[in-house]
């Protein structure tokens, strides 16, 4: 193989992998979002600016 069939095919390979991992990161915060907001609803009180002492 040539030096330029090698570098495109590293490049190639390269944005896949990143584009892959960014996915997987993205899928993985959206699910750890939907679980936190799952925990916030329902029965939960949120108590806020309240001054005890």
């Amino acid at each position: 193989m040539k030096f330029y069939e090698k570098l495109l095919i590293l490049i190639v390979l390269f944005l896949g992998v990143t584009i892959g991992t960014a996915a997987i990161i993205g899928v993985y915060a959206k699910t750890v979002d939907d679980k936190k907001e799952a925990e916030t609803q329902g029965n939960s009180i949120i108590l806020e600016n309240i001054n005890l002492f």
